[in-house]
């Protein structure tokens, strides 16, 4: 029951992550909600649970959720090779040592955030991440935030 909770907890803190509070958002439409590559994207939500189709692994891109301590990170966008176009699995990142140790051992170009799929890949190694797997499947569209956003 424990995982259960820690789960849907993790589920509800990618949730908001993902979204945002203002009018924009009252048409779908979140605030920055993830980075790629250093670089921030929001998102278009629909209300999707893709849960149960037992799609392969390789038609998902990833999104790692901080559980609402940062913006996630996720491993592609439109404009990459290997884009599923909007088809996403989010995994919920434990901090077992908290963010700042995250950050201590990760950040690996000194910007003061975690926001490459290197530097999840750096904190995983080094334990100051853990992944504790997917928690939602879903589709939604994904686009750059404008620069002066």
């Amino acid at each position: 029951m424990r995982t259960r909770t820690r789960i849907a907890m993790f589920a509800l803190a990618t949730v908001a992550a993902l979204g945002g509070t203002s009018t924009a958002h009252a048409a779908g439409i979140s605030g920055p909600a993830f980075y790629v590559d250093g670089v921030m994207y929001r998102t278009v939500a629909t209300p999707t649970d893709l849960s149960g189709t037992g799609a392969p692994a390789q038609s998902w891109d990833t999104i790692y959720s901080f559980g609402g301590v940062q913006p996630s990170v996720a491993t592609s966008a439109p404009g990459y090779p290997d884009f599923n176009g909007g088809r996403w699995m989010v995994h919920a990142l434990a901090l077992p040592h908290g963010y700042a140790a995250l950050l201590a051992s990760s950040d690996l170009n000194h910007d003061g955030v975690i926001d490459t799929t290197a530097e999840v890949t750096t904190g995983l190694s080094a334990g100051d991440a853990v992944d504790q797997g997917v928690v939602k499947y879903f589709v939604c569209t994904v686009n750059k935030v404008p620069a002066n956003s």
